[in-house]
């Protein structure tokens, strides 16, 4: 008597396995109405940093670079008349959104999602319609979603350990968004997902001393995207990443990118649980970690009248993670270094009441006044804030003494404009229609905004919203690396 084989139960899938298979099945009918609707605001607000960003030096450069290396079709340059190659728009694109410290924030991921992931899904849309595929505002935004989730449970597997190390989140964790935003797109299945994913995850990189005195930390999401488009591409024609891309024991992304980190993230709760949700706004044209100390300065500024003349010191506490990133002692060298230090962004806001796009000029950054106040500025890391974990990495204590012999104290958890204490969505479109105008007549800023909010519900969505990013002329740069109208 014969016995049939006993057939042995499949092994569990990888974490990478079933992260890339989510993003490869993941359909617009899957994703919630409110989800939809955050990322059409999270779209909206990439578009005003975008436009803005390709009115600065840093990213004119790099347009003028690439441009004579292109055959410049079929992906629109946003704010100028140009196309150039799905990788190099992307690449061009990802930068000016990254180009002035405005764009979204995942904080627990500590990642830009917006720089990179819809950067590479717009220029890898028009690359496929130019191929002949039916890409529609729908596909345009599911790729999105699957990029956010994709950026933001990356991050959340390394979590703040992978900053304090020295990487910038951004460049690095946005390249597996860029790939699965691109991978989506271009349809590819599970298995060609999971190649994207680990090709694109052996391109991460980015060094965080980029923000010190250097072009180069703007240029990261740009090249995250470029590199999270060519992985698919690659993908799409068979070309084999890191299968177990995560979950290597050698030279696994997790492993070697973090002393700290947890696989749990990349699959908790997936298709349930939706991390694009939780993606704040920025308020200020500075670094994320600032921002609470600029909301309480604020708030000290309307409840008391605090000025810079009254203030004799300014004691800051905050995370390990905060002091490392933007806690050090400020030298004027450039307008990235202001964007990213604490004790010059406390001197601009208690003299200007203002942390937007106009303390953060050539001129600006290098005033001896402001530069002489923030030497009164101590900020030091906090034990007690460092064991509440990553999901207060931005939790500061601040204290002020005035010359008069008053003292004032403060404390916040969480910045205006994270999902603890969101902006409005008419915050966020007086946002993008200040930036869009530096470089789109109002009338094409107006289509732009009200193809954003249509996206998705008509066949021809997604070729109004790019003919509404296009600008008739190249935005005019200042050659100082400011805005134009300094």
């Amino acid at each position: 008597m014969s016995t049939a084989p006993q057939s042995s139960p499949a092994a569990p899938a990888s974490p990478t396995a079933e992260l890339a298979a989510f993003a490869a099945a993941l359909r617009y009918e899957d994703i919630p109405p409110e989800v939809v609707a955050h990322t059409r605001l999270c779209l909206l607000d990439t578009f005003g940093c975008g436009l803005y960003g390709a009115t600065l030096r840093w990213t004119g450069i790099l347009r003028d670079t690439v441009a004579p290396h292109d055959p410049g079709t079929p992906s629109t340059v946003w704010g100028t008349p140009d196309r150039l190659s799905a990788p190099h728009a992307a690449l061009v694109n990802g930068t000016a959104v990254h180009a002035f410290e405005l764009d979204d924030l995942h904080k627990l991921a500590i990642v830009h999602p917006g720089s990179v992931v819809t950067s590479a899904a717009l220029a890898t849309a028009e690359d496929s319609a130019a191929r002949g595929a039916d890409v529609s505002g729908k596909r345009l935004l599911t790729a999105v979603v699957a990029g956010y989730e994709v950026a933001a449970r990356t991050g959340m597997s390394v979590g703040a350990a992978h900053l304090r190390q020295g990487w910038h989140p951004t460049g690095t964790h946005g390249t597996l968004g860029a790939a699965a935003a691109a991978g989506s797109l271009l349809g590819l299945d599970a298995a060609g997902m999971r190649d994207a994913l680990g090709t694109a995850g052996s391109q991460s990189a980015g060094l965080m001393a980029a923000q010190y005195g250097s072009m180069v930390k703007r240029f990261h999401a740009g090249r995250a995207a470029q590199s999270g488009v060519y992985a698919a591409l690659l993908a799409e024609r068979g070309f084999a990443g890191i299968a177990e891309l995560f979950e290597a024991e050698y030279g696994g992304y997790c492993g070697t990118f973090s002393p700290e980190h947890d696989l749990a993230p990349l699959t908790a709760g997936l298709g349930e649980v939706w991390e694009t949700a939780t993606i704040g706004f920025k308020p200020y044209s500075t670094n994320g970690s600032c921002h609470p100390t600029i909301d309480m300065l604020l708030e000290l500024h309307a409840t008391e009248g605090l000025s810079a003349a009254d203030v004799a010191a300014v004691r800051v506490r905050c995370s390990t993670a905060t002091k490392v990133h933007v806690g050090w002692d400020y030298e004027p060298d450039s307008v990235t270094t202001a964007q990213m230090n604490l004790p010059y962004i406390v001197a601009a806001v208690l003299t200007d009441g203002d942390a937007f796009v106009d303390q953060f000029t050539e001129e600006r950054v290098r005033d001896p006044a402001l530069t002489a106040l923030s030497r009164l500025v101590t900020v030091a890391a906090d034990p007690d804030i460092d064991a509440l974990g990553d999901a207060y990495r931005h939790a500061t204590r601040l204290e002020i003494t005035l010359r008069d012999g008053r003292s004032f104290t403060r404390s916040r958890d969480h910045a205006r404009g994270s999902a603890a204490a969101p902006l409005t969505a008419a915050d966020v479109r007086e946002k993008y229609h200040k930036l869009a105008a530096k470089a789109l007549p109002a009338e094409r800023a107006e289509r732009l905004a009200a193809a954003v909010d249509s996206l998705g519900g008509h066949p021809d969505d997604l070729r109004a919203l790019t003919d509404a990013l296009r600008a008739p002329a190249a935005p005019a740069r200042d050659p100082r690396g400011h805005h134009p109208c300094d």
